[in-house]
Formats: structure tokens, C-alpha cells, sequence
């Protein structure tokens, strides 16, 4: 017999597959480990058939596409054969007709059908334009959906660990989808089933590459040993009094890890960028505003590392209007609103609620220090979280609301506006109790306040201390308002608190007034020093008001319906302020003019002395009289009363005696001769010299008086010729300020001599 033959030798182990040989040299280790051999086989046999039914299915996905790509070529192979043939037809027909006597009917049928071609041609090539996107659009939609399957099998077999180059593999392929997908939308709208259907199978893609992203990313994060344990040997001793020092993994970095990192990040970025992008192209003619924006989906890392580390891979990946530190800020800021709205505030409303009961806990005023205390605390954590964002020289990149909110944690008045109504009632309420000691005590209204300087005079407002400590607790009120990260809230909380403040200053001022008018009828010195004195604190709080509506804080404001119209968020109590000056002013100025006109009755009866001829100085005694008094009046209301008002008192009082000696005198029906122009002449020369005193002018100011002496004047000659209706004439003469009737009048009581 023939010995058996020999086994064939095995290969040589250079000769064996790399992949392999590892494989081996890790199974068998040792002689002892070839009894393991039929594990070994089992295990090998089981990858294969798992290979051989991925295999299998990539058969099945790839069957399937060929036979899609099949129909649609047999679709457009048809449409262009019927082309082909089309303009075979037509070439045939004109290559007849060459050289020989075509019929008019022949050629206008073939020039209507011309069109109809054309329309047909242009269906074909929009047939094959659309077969040629879809074939793309459905290759590359299934390398996506075959790399996410890749990736899923490869995680949950745990066959090592390539997601960064995968992810990046599978962005291109979606980069590539959505830029047809956009140049379809700006093309061919019409293909809208197109991009539904792309849009699906996409969407369910990213539904599980997302997801992976972000997990892969954390699982890196957590390799890295971020974030650091609390109980780590890194963290001093709460006795020592030391800082505890952390150190940031993300600095420590280096090499493949470093590199490994910055992929997983940048990849996230990408898919990031892309879902903006999609989001824009399908909300594309939405009026959408700020809501594409979303925070960047990693925030879990060192403020530092921020800027240095993760903003220039934001930056690579084209990711616009982004910035690390903002979100990271934003991110802390969004958790701590949430626990405050959920947690702490409701228990502040009821603390609020409870303190009013008579068994309850604490007092009202303690509840509302304990609610002051915490919006403090807000207050103070935002001007921190804003000096961490522009003390790098860093911007808000959208310094709108919107982005405001994110980053200030009084953002959750802007959900709760009930509370922010609360919030307006208890600083209100403090502001005026800390006030009305302030307001009842007569040593802050008789003092005045220094330094209150006009824009363009050289006095002052002459206003007293109250309305100094009245402007600087609304100045602090409204600052408290300032951070509030809502234009429309800010205006709201402004109305609600620091409104209702002004409203009850103007009604001490009132009634300070009131009280004065009631005891004296304003007929005493002390009774008019307490007006002048409520007068100087509205004017100084007017102009205040005004100054303030001119800055950014308030014109922002302007646009909004907070007082039911538009302008300065002020303006209601700017009115009521004037109208409570001018209402006052006007009555002292009718208190001067009745006195004066009392002393001066017997002055105007006396209708006699106009007629005789004064042997001495030609002046009346009784009207010089009333003179003084009237001087004195205006001279204590010069040392008490602001110069803006006080320069309309003044005038107004010089509007009066002009109107009341006018018509007492000039148009009484008195006869005045010449002696007696002469004593008007002298007693006006008296009252002009008193007014000389404000004005340069003073005969200016009392228009009536001054032309109808003029008039008394003329001589009799000139009356004679004159016409006193004719306009020329009265402005020949300098008569502007009377009428033609009240010309007559006067001209008719002169006694004229030749």
C-alpha cells in the first residue's frame, strides 16, 4: 500500500494576512491554548455570517438601485427616441422641400408645429434632469444611510473606534445632498415631492447620526476625565482655606488625543452648521426671526478653553454668529433661571401672601426685604456673567433681547409678568416710604437746593432739597430697571413704579398750594413763598425729566405704547407738571393784578385830572402808590421764584396793566387834554422805569399804552387829515398793536388844539 499523502503545508507566516496573523497571536498565546481552537472556529465562523448578510443586504440596496436607475434610463431612452425621431421627421421634411415649390399651407402647418417641439423638447430634458438629480440624490442619500448602518453595526459589536473619520465622511455626503437640494429649491420648486422625500430619508439619518455625535463626544469628554469628581485629590481642604485647583484636561492635551478631540468637536460643529443650513432652506419665505438659532448642543467644558480651543474650530466650521463663551455663560445662566422660576420665586409669592395673615411668620416688610434681597443677588450675578463676557473685549454678537435673555438670569421676569408687576409694587412701595418722612418735613422745602443750573442762564432753579431727594430715589428706582433684558419690560416696570412716585410728588406740591390759597388767598408773603417754592421744584423736575427722555435708555422706549401713545415713556408726567406751573403761575399773576388794580381804583375814577393842567411835576401821587406795591410784589417773587417763571409772571403782569389802564383810560370815554397827556406821559415814564429793572425795553411790553399816547400827540392837523381805518395810515404812524376801532376811540378822546 501507498502511504497516505502528507497534509499540505501551512503558509509561511510572512506570507499570512496581517489582520490575521494579530488575530491569531492574540487567540494563541501559548501551546496551552490550542485546546481553545474549536472556540476560535465558532467565533470566526460567526463574523462570517455576519459579513456574508451585511454583504448580503448591501446586494439587496445595490439590486434595488440598479433597477431604479434601469427604469429611469428606459424612461428617458424612450423620451429620446421620440426626440430623435421628432426632428428626423422635421429633417426629412425641409430636405424635401429643397429646390422645389413648397405649398403656403405646407409651411404654415410646419411653423405651428415648431412650438408644440419645442415644448416636447424641453419636457424631455427636464424628464432626464430630473432622473439624472434623483439617481444622484437616491446614491448619495444611500452611502449616507449605508455609512450610518456601518457605524450603528460597528458600535454595538464594539470593533474598534473610527466614529470622528466616519462622521466626517457622512457630513460630506450630506454637504453634497444639501447643495442640491438648494440648487433644486431655487431651480425647480416644482420638484417639491422630490425634496419631501429626500428630506424624510434624510431626517432619519441624522436622527441617529446626531445622537451618536454627541455621545461619542461626551464618552471622549470622559476619557479625558472631564468632569472632574469632586472628592478628586485635586480639590483642597475646605480647612485649609485654599483655592482648589482643577486643571483643565482640555489644555493637557496632546498629539493623537489632542487631534482625536479637536475632530469630535469640529464634526459637531459640521452637523450643526448643516441643520442650520436645512432649516433655513425649508423655513425659507417664513418669517421666522431669531428661531434657526440654537445653542451649540456641547457646553460642558472650562470658560478658558472656550477662546482658546473650541471658538477656532467653531470659526473652521463656518458655524456663523456663534460664540463659546456666550453659550457656556448661557448654559449656566438658563439653569439657574429654571431653578429660580421653579424653585424660588413661588416660594417668594407665597412668603408674600402669608405675610399679610396675623399668624403668619414674618411681616410684610420683611417679605419684601427677603424679595429685594434675592432680585439684588440676580442683579449682581448678571453684572458678573457681563463683565465675564466683555472683559476679554469680547461683544454680545446680537445685542438684541432675544440674546439677552440667554445671558441674564432676570429673564425670568420676562416669562412671569406678573411678577415683574410684583417686583414694581414692593420698590415702589420702599422708594415711597423711605420718602414720605422726607416730603412731610418743612425744612426740606424751605431749603434750597444748590447747584441746579440752567442750560443758558446764569441763576439757578431755586428749587428745594425735596425735589433733589425725590429725583436721586427715582434715579435709583429706574437703574434697578436697567438690567432687565426686555426694552417692552423695562418700560412696563418704569411705569408700574417710578410713574406712580412723580404722580404723588405733583400731589404734595398741590397740595401745598391748595393749603397756601386756602389760609391767605396767596395775599400773604409766606402764602407766596410756599407756591414759588412748589412752582421751582415742578420746573426742576420737569427739565429733569425731559434730560432724561434724551438719553439711549429712554429713546428706545419711545416706539412703545406704554402710556397709551408714543413719545418719551415720560411725557404724560412731564405735561402734568407743566400744567401744574402754569396753572400756578397764572394764579399769582392774578393775584397781583387784583391788588394792584384795588390800590388803583381811586387813580382810574378820577376822570378829572386828565382834563386839568398840573402846576407841579407831572405824576400821580395814588398811581405811584400802587406802583410800589406792585414793584415790591415782583421784587420778592425775583428772590423766590426761578428765573424761567418768574420771567413769565412778569410779563403777564405786564400784559394786565397794559389791558387794564388801556381800557380804564384811553377808551373810558374820558376827555384828555393836553395837560392831561402830559400826566400820562410822566405816570407811564413811572411804570416803565419799574419794569426797566427785568427788561431793556420795558415801553415794549405794554403796547397799548405806548401807541395810544402816541395817538393823543398827533396834533390836530394830523387828526384832521388822517383816515383811522386805513392800514397805511396806522402803519405811517407806528400803530401796529391796535385795532382801527380802538384808534378812533382814543383819537375821538384827545382834545386836539391847533
Amino acid at each position: 500500500m501507498e502511504a497516505a499523502a502528507p497534509p499540505p503545508p501551512l503558509p509561511l507566516l510572512p506570507d499570512s494576512n496581517p489582520g490575521v496573523r494579530c488575530f491569531l497571536d492574540g487567540r494563541f498565546r501559548s501551546a496551552a491554548d490550542l485546546a481553545t481552537a474549536a472556540d476560535v472556529e465558532a467565533e470566526i465562523r460567526g463574523r462570517c455570517a455576519e459579513l456574508e448578510a451585511l454583504v448580503s443586504d448591501l446586494s439587496v440596496c445595490i439590486y434595488e438601485a440598479a433597477a431604479a436607475y434601469s427604469s429611469c434610463r428606459e424612461a428617458a431612452g424612450l423620451a429620446l427616441r421620440g426626440v430623435r425621431d421628432g426632428l428626423g421627421a422635421l429633417k426629412a421634411s425641409i430636405s424635401t422641400g429643397v429646390g422645389e415649390e413648397v405649398e403656403v399651407g405646407t409651411e404654415k402647418m410646419q411653423f405651428e408645429q415648431l412650438p408644440a417641439l419645442a415644448s416636447e423638447v424641453a419636457r424631455v430634458e427636464m424628464v432626464r434632469e430630473y432622473a439624472e438629480t434623483a439617481l444622484k440624490l437616491d446614491s448619495l442619500v444611500g452611502d449616507v444611510e449605508d455609512a450610518v448602518s456601518f457605524s450603528v453595526t460597528r458600535k454595538l459589536k464594539s470593533v474598534g473606534d473610527n466614529s470622528e473619520k466616519t462622521h466626517h465622511v457622512v457630513i460630506g455626503y450630506l454637504r453634497n445632498i444639501e447643495d442640491i437640494l438648494a440648487s433644486v429649491t431655487m431651480t425647480r420648486p416644482q420638484w417639491a415631492c422630490l425634496l419631501s422625500a429626500v428630506d424624510h430619508r434624510v431626517d432619519r439619518s441624522l436622527a441617529i447620526l446626531r445622537p451618536q455625535a454627541i455621545v461619542d463626544h461626551r464618552a471622549l469628554l470622559s476619557s479625558l476625565g472631564w468632569p472632574p469628581s469632586l472628592a478628586g485629590s485635586k480639590f483642597s481642604s475646605i480647612d485649609s482655606g485654599k483655592q482648589a485647583e482643577i486643571v483643565n484636561p482640555l489644555f493637557s492635551m496632546t498629539g493623537d488625543l489632542k487631534g482625536k478631540y479637536s475632530e469630535s468637536f469640529l464634526s459637531l460643529c459640521h452637523l450643526q452648521e448643516l441643520q442650520k443650513r436645512r432649516k433655513a432652506r425649508q423655513l425659507k419665505g417664513h418669517n421666522v426671526g431669531n428661531q434657526l438659532r440654537q445653542p451649540l448642543w456641547i457646553l460642558r467644558d472650562f470658560v478658558d478653553s472656550m477662546d482658546e480651543i473650541l471658538q477656532p474650530l467653531v470659526d473652521k466650521a463656518k458655524l456663523i454668529g456663534y460664540s463659546c463663551r456666550e453659550e457656556w455663560i448661557s448654559g449656566m445662566v438658563i439653569a439657574l433661571s429654571s431653578y429660580l422660576a421653579k424653585e424660588i420665586f413661588p416660594k417668594q409669592i407665597e412668603l408674600l401672601q402669608e405675610s399679610s395673615s396675623s399668624d403668619a411668620g414674618c411681616t410684610p416688610y420683611q417679605a419684601r426685604v427677603s424679595w429685594l434681597s434675592l432680585v439684588d443677588l440676580m442683579i449682581s450675578f448678571d453684572k458678573r456673567t457681563q463683565d465675564l463676557i466683555s472683559g476679554t473685549g469680547l461683544l454680545l454678537t446680537v445685542k438684541d433681547d432675544d440674546n439677552w435673555q440667554r445671558i441674564s438670569v432676570l429673564s425670568v421676569f420676562c416669562d412671569r409678568p406678573d411678577w415683574l408687576e410684583v417686583w414694581a409694587e414692593i420698590e415702589k412701595q420702599e422708594t415711597l416710604d423711605k420718602l414720605k418722612s422726607a416730603m412731610e418735613s418743612e425744612k426740606n422745602w424751605s431749603t434750597r437746593n444748590e447747584g441746579t443750573m440752567l442750560e443758558y442762564g446764569s441763576d439757578d432753579y431755586k428749587s428745594p432739597v425735596i425735589s433733589t431727594a425725590v429725583q436721586q430715589s427715582l434715579s435709583l428706582l429706574i437703574d434697578r430697571a436697567r438690567p432687565i433684558p426686555s426694552i417692552a419690560l423695562r418700560a412696563e416696570f418704569i411705569r408700574m413704579s417710578a410713574s406712580p412716585i412723580i404722580s404723588e410728588f405733583l400731589g404734595y406740591l398741590l397740595r401745598r398750594c391748595q393749603e397756601a390759597e386756602g389760609l391767605t388767598a396767596l395775599a400773604d408773603d409766606n402764602a407766596l413763598l410756599k407756591v414759588s417754592q412748589s412752582i421751582n421744584a415742578a420746573r426742576y423736575f420737569e427739565s429733569t425729566l425731559t434730560e432724561w427722555c434724551e438719553d439711549v435708555f429712554y429713546l428706545e422706549m419711545e416706539n412703545l405704547s406704554v402710556n397709551g401713545e408714543g413719545g418719551c415713556i415720560f411725557q404724560l408726567e412731564i405735561n402734568h407738571l407743566k400744567e401744574f406751573r402754569v396753572e400756578w403761575v397764572s394764579k399769582i399773576t392774578t393775584v397781583i393784578l387784583r391788588a394792584f388794580d384795588s390800590r388803583s381804583r381811586d387813580y382810574l375814577k378820577n376822570k378829572r385830572q386828565w382834563q386839568e393842567k398840573s402846576e407841579g411835576p407831572a405824576v400821580s401821587r395814588a398811581f405811584i402808590e400802587s406802583l410800589d406795591y406792585m414793584q415790591g410784589q415782583l421784587s420778592k417773587l425775583e428772590g423766590g421764584l426761578n428765573a424761567l417763571d418768574f420771567v413769565t409772571v412778569w410779563r403777564s403782569v405786564a400784559s394786565g396793566v397794559d389791558q387794564l389802564l388801556f381800557s380804564s383810560i384811553l377808551t373810558g370815554g374820558t376827555k384828555i387834554s393836553n395837560g392831561g397827556v402830559e400826566r400820562l406821559q410822566g405816570d407811564l415814564s413811572v411804570l416803565f422805569a419799574v419794569f426797566s429793572a427785568w427788561c431793556l425795553r420795558p415801553e415794549g411790553f405794554f403796547p397799548r399804552l405806548s401807541e395810544g399816547l402816541r395817538l393823543l400827540k398827533l396834533d390836530d392837523q394830523q387828526v384832521r387829515d388822517g383816515v383811522f381805518t386805513d392800514k397805511n395810515w396806522l402803519r405811517e404812524h407806528g400803530i401796529r398793536h391796535l385795532t382801527a376801532a380802538d384808534t378812533e376811540k382814543v383819537i375821538k378822546n384827545g382834545v386836539y388844539e391847533a
